[in-house]
């Protein structure tokens, strides 16, 4: 065999394991039975890890001890997940579905979040013109009304993920934009997950970490 040979065997090897030895297979749909109806957006559906920007910072700010070790992590550690990790976002009514996976562990959680539209019904008061002003003014004002909404539960409730792994968060819905807030093992973060060119990007940062965030981005999964 030429060298040439050899070493492309040995890189496919590498490659090859890599994605059998974290393979773990997607759960089921959280949401595979609703019936609720869903406002389509950008961010639903299965994504694949397409690359990561700046993992340094998420190893430095998740190291329970600085080292050596904790140095090649940061480097080979984004190779393998490029290679194995999904994420999907699901969607029934006001409830979203995330799931992610770590090596061989998943992540599973679900939340509630507010409804994009409020729509108000206005009462045709056409006839109750020749009332006196005072009479229409209630009229209008019992027209606008709007129940008070309960207040939503915004934690996360997780549905599956590893016992040694402390994770508390709460999930908002912003336009297009999910936000999550939340604790991992006692460091505190912030999450972004928006649509950007046909990606999907988590855009990750810890609060006591002065390196920046990490992007997490993704691609559709095909």
């Amino acid at each position: 065999m030429s060298r040439g040979f050899i070493i492309f065997l040995t890189s496919l090897l590498i490659v090859l394991g890599a994605r059998f030895s974290t393979y773990a297979p997607l759960p089921a749909e959280v949401f595979a039975d609703c019936t609720s109806p869903v406002n389509e957006n950008k961010l639903q559906g299965l994504w694949e890890l397409d690359r990561i920007n700046n993992y340094q910072a998420f190893n430095q700010a998740l190291a329970e001890e600085s080292g050596f070790v904790t140095t090649l992590q940061a480097y080979i550690y984004p190779f393998v997940l490029e290679r194995s990790q999904l994420y999907r976002i699901e969607q029934c009514g006001v409830e979203v579905a995330l799931t992610v996976n770590d090596l061989r562990e998943w992540i599973v959680a679900k939340g509630t979040i507010e409804e994009a539209d409020i729509q108000v019904e206005i009462e045709d008061f056409k006839t109750e013109l020749k009332e006196s002003f005072d009479e229409i003014m209630t009229d209008v004002k019992d027209a606008l009304a709007i129940e008070e909404k309960p207040e939503i539960d915004k934690s996360l409730k997780f549905i599956r993920k590893a016992d040694d792994l402390d994770l508390q968060a709460e999930l908002t819905f912003s336009g297009e934009e999910l936000k999550i807030f939340g604790s991992v093992n006692g460091k505190n973060f912030r999450e972004k997950i928006f649509y950007d060119s046909g990606e999907l990007v988590r855009e990750i940062a810890f609060v006591d970490s002065d390196s920046g965030s990490t992007d997490f981005i993704y691609r559709r999964y095909p």
